[in-house]
């Protein structure tokens, strides 16, 4: 990722570390899709907990290739 041109102090950026930032502020973008983690509808942090662990498990399986 490259910076501006006209900027005066030049940044320098790790593209590997940026790369996995992205994915995880997408990952959290696809589970926040899921309305009762958005807005927190589980009260008790441990069914709240499982709600996040079975959206996560859900995004993960759309990346599992079956042959």
């Amino acid at each position: 990722m490259r910076g501006r041109s006209n900027r005066r102090v030049k940044i320098e950026n790790d593209r590997s570390l940026y790369k996995q930032r992205n994915r995880i502020e997408r990952m959290f973008g696809q589970l926040k899709i899921n309305r009762a983690i958005a807005t927190r509808y589980d009260q008790p942090a441990s069914s709240f907990l499982g709600m996040v662990h079975l959206a996560t498990a859900r995004y993960r399986l759309k990346f599992v290739h079956v042959a």
